[in-house]
């Protein structure tokens, strides 16, 4: 928690700031003339919006274009293409971006600004890599390269070649990605330019993941996000986030891969950074399919498919294809599993080798369950052709080979540093000592001794003090958290001793005074009718003492177990000719300690009730998985939805009682709804509480 509150921050002084700037040139623009001036002035301001205030920053790139336009100032066109094409990169509005910074290169080549000449050429490659044509953007990154060094822009060369990286890492040339990588770091920290250092190092990392070496990969991404957090730069710590989780989920690290994905999510939506939100959608899609909820999966897939098609994102694209093939073949619906994977390998085969890769070893995994070895057979041959030319030995040695350099002119060059460093440190200290007098020295030496005796006890009292604070805090919530379940096993128990007096006491009792009335019915016709009113008074009397019962401690639940408690539930609703109930339980449905049952029961129960309550639905579901050492459940409903922010604010009654039950089991919930889109609960229990 105290990361988050750092990030958080950090990225509130960097908004302030702009917000300052932007404020003051807004006074300057008041008062600018329709010249030049106020073009740059305009300029400005969309620097200063860009990174949250998209909307406001496309107003003033367009701005500064119309009146560089209306001057005839070509300059002024090529800074506001360039920023345009930046902004509706950031949007992900691809072909818009394409076409400002094709205009920003032909300003750029008729005022001979070679510096931003280099730019945009690669931002034009980088434009065209994220719609899949890795040959033209190489292209252009390598005309970036020859022209920055031709100019020895040390900057303009060092992007250059991160872009050329990027290519050959998609395309899997890892030995060519890890050398361009490595130019990129060094000029990088010569500049001392530490947010361009940790986007190298998140490029790395995605080298180290696509070589499935996750430990490597997982150093780089943490790295960058210590330098992000450093610098309040939201985009890339929702980034370097999203690509924690990745590695988490590689090694089956479920849960904190989603608390990662979260932190992303958060950062994503601040500065509406739609690309990023479509690669995290595909993440959480993965993460849903490896947890076996595959409707869930099926939602982000779709919602990553759509974005990616409306950005033009080939790979990203593909990415939720995937996806969703691979969900239908998980359900069973192998031919449009198939079917996915055909429109899947048409696009890989425009795309790089590694997405070919996750195709064939699909195509080839299906064949064979179908028994169609001959298919199966080409698609596996077409598989190692592939993996045998990505992974020689030869590519991998180099990249360890690489970044073994690296290391080792790091540690020398600190070694040089240090013994610089000692040997200035020297010859001022033999200066010094000559000077000195043998009486100061002796006395600062000794004031410094007690000074240093001070501050060790002054901190080590502080330290003992925080800790013993600590234990305290630790043991009132322990006593608060024991006092609760008690209460609450109390509260469970006195149910249970009401229901059973209802049930055997006055139940019995009602139904023996109803069989009393019929028989005397017989015997007194002239109170017939009387008496049978009175008998059905009591008919329906016994029926609500039989519900309130029921309601208080079901008999089911306590005979044969939570299980069968809620099955005969989704029944009642069913039988009551409400909402469509469906549930599904799967795994070993063996019973749990008594209390444990009952407070799963109320979660469902109070869950269901909240539904046929409020919701008007027409159709709710609840899934039970019983993993080997926790319980997945997930409900939802196709009700009204609601607003979950407003309701935690409001702190209603139902969604509290379950969310209480739920910490109480040390568990967790998740409940993702919005108004006309349903409910949907997400819950996790450890079965170390059973």
């Amino acid at each position: 928690m105290s990361v988050m509150i750092i990030i958080s921050l950090s990225g509130i002084q960097v908004q302030t700031k702009a917000d300052n700037i932007a404020d003051s040139l807004l006074i300057l623009l008041t008062k600018a003339k329709e010249d030049t001036n106020k073009v740059i002035l305009f300029i400005r301001l969309c620097d200063a919006y860009l990174p949250s205030e998209k909307d406001q920053s496309l107003k003033y790139g367009k701005s500064s274009l119309a009146l560089s336009e209306k001057l005839n100032y070509d300059h002024g066109k090529l800074l506001s293409n360039e920023k345009l094409g930046i902004i509706y990169r950031d949007i992900a509005e691809f072909d818009s971006a394409l076409f400002h910074i094709d205009q920003a290169i032909k300003f750029a080549e008729l005022t001979n600004d070679k510096t931003h000449l280099v730019k945009n050429y690669n931002l034009y490659g980088s434009l065209l890599r994220r719609k899949g044509y890795y040959s033209s953007a190489l292209e252009y990154h390598k005309k970036g390269l020859a022209l920055s060094r031709q100019i020895n822009d040390t900057l303009g060369t060092a992007n250059s070649c991160i872009f050329i990286a990027i290519v050959h890492d998609l395309n899997s040339n890892y030995d060519s990605a890890i050398n361009y990588y490595y130019i990129s770091m060094r000029i990088y920290e010569k500049l001392e330019n530490k947010q361009l250092i940790g986007v190298t190092l998140l490029n790395i990392g995605d080298l180290y993941e696509s070589m499935n070496e996750y430990t490597n990969a997982l150093e780089k991404y943490k790295k960058g996000l210590i330098l992000f957090n450093e610098l309040g730069d939201l985009k890339n710590i929702g980034l370097s986030n999203n690509k924690i989780g990745i590695i988490f989920e590689q090694v089956r690290n479920y849960d904190s891969a989603l608390y990662h994905y979260r932190i992303s999510q958060g950062f994503f939506n601040r500065i509406d950074n739609v690309s990023g939100l479509a690669h995290l959608n595909t993440n959480m899609g993965n993460l849903f399919l490896d947890w076996k909820l595959y409707d869930s999966a099926f939602y982000y897939f779709n919602k990553a498919k759509n974005s990616f098609y409306k950005m033009g994102f080939q790979s990203g694209y593909f990415n939720a294809l995937m996806g969703l093939a691979i969900a239908n073949e998980k359900k069973g619906q192998i031919k449009m599993a198939m079917d996915i994977y055909d429109t899947c390998e048409k696009i890989a085969s425009r795309l790089d080798q590694q997405s070919l890769l996750k195709v064939y070893n699909k195509k080839t995994e299906i064949y064979k369950n179908k028994r169609n070895y001959e298919k199966a057979f080409q698609y596996q041959s077409n598989y190692y052709d592939i993996k045998d030319t990505i992974f020689k030995l030869e590519k991998v040695k180099t990249v360890a080979d690489v970044e073994l350099k690296y290391e080792k002119e790091k540690d020398q060059a600190k070694i040089l540093a240090y013994q610089n460093e000692s040997l200035k440190k020297d010859v001022a200290l033999e200066k010094k000592t000559r000077q000195r007098n043998a009486y100061i020295f002796s006395g600062s030496g000794i004031i410094l001794v007690f000074i240093f005796i001070f501050a060790y006890y002054h901190q080590r009292t502080r330290k003992n003090r925080t800790i013993a604070e600590q234990k305290i805090l630790q043991l009132e919530e322990e006593k608060k958290l024991l006092a609760a379940r008690s209460i609450v096993n109390g509260q469970e128990e006195e149910r249970k001793r009401i229901a059973k007096e209802l049930h055997d006491g006055l139940g019995v009792l009602l139904s023996t005074t109803k069989m009393q009335f019929s028989a005397i019915k017989d015997k007194s016709p002239e109170n017939k009718s009387l008496i049978e009113k009175a008998s059905k008074l009591l008919e329906q009397a016994t029926g609500d003492v039989r519900k309130i019962s029921h309601n208080m401690m079901p008999g089911l639940l306590t005979k044969f177990g939570f299980y069968e408690a809620v099955e005969d539930l989704f029944d009642q609703i069913n039988d009551a000719e409400g909402p469509n109930a469906v549930i599904q339980i799967e795994g070993e449905t063996t019973r749990l300690p008594e209390n444990i049952e009952i407070m799963l029961y109320r979660i469902v129960q109070e869950m269901v009730n909240n539904t046929l309550k409020h919701a008007d639905a027409h159709k709710v579901s609840l899934t039970i998985k019983v993993l080997q050492d926790q319980l997945n459940i997930q409900f939802s409903d196709d009700g009204k939805g609601f607003d979950v922010s407003e309701k935690l604010e409001s702190k209603t009654i139902g969604l509290t009682n379950i969310l209480s039950r739920v910490k109480f089991l040390n568990g967790t919930a998740n409940v993702e709804s919005n108004p006309g889109e349903g409910c949907t609960y997400f819950i996790q229990i450890p079965k170390t509480n059973a």
